[in-house]
């Protein structure tokens, strides 16, 4: 039996794109130009060998790589994926009591068995999406209160 003919020649781009990948899997910063180029080579090389891929899947690689080039704090999982209080608490920032407050009062759901808290990243993103309009919301209320006319004591104070 004879592999299909894009086949062949996509396991060596897929052996050259998981050497990148797995480059990019150790990186603790956003990656460089030249990496993110040579990784955008690649992958446009191994995507165009796949037959029935969409246009919006191509773009999704590439503005993956836009996103590991322009920033360090990008993480990507899969959509299934659940992580741990501890993991969650890194994301965000915060301590991973924190993280069990936020669960035990219902402002993040988490699957819970007898003794672990496993926190789905689809339900993680969306408590990051929502504390995130929360604040610039405060924001824009805190700042529409501040006028030219507003006394600077008035400005000033916190409490």
């Amino acid at each position: 039996m004879t592999a299909a003919p894009w086949l062949s020649s996509r396991t060596n781009q897929c052996e050259r794109f998981g050497r990148l990948a797995r480059t990019v899997g150790r990186m603790t910063s956003a990656i460089t130009r030249d990496t993110s180029s040579q990784l955008r080579d690649a992958v446009n090389e191994a995507l165009r060998t796949v037959p029935g891929l969409t246009d919006n899947a191509r773009a999704a690689f590439a503005r993956l790589v836009d996103v590991l080039e322009s920033s360090d704090d990008a993480v990507v999982f899969p959509a299934e994926a659940t992580i741990s209080t501890s993991e969650a608490a890194a994301l965000l920032g915060i301590s991973r009591m924190s993280v069990v407050r936020l669960i035990d009062r219902g402002a993040l759901h988490a699957d819970i068995s007898a003794v672990h808290r496993r926190i789905p990243v689809t339900e993680l993103a969306r408590y990051q999406t929502e504390t995130r309009k929360r604040r610039q919301s405060a924001l824009a209320d805190l700042a529409s209160d501040i006028t030219d006319s507003t006394p600077a004591d008035q400005v000033i104070a916190t409490r």
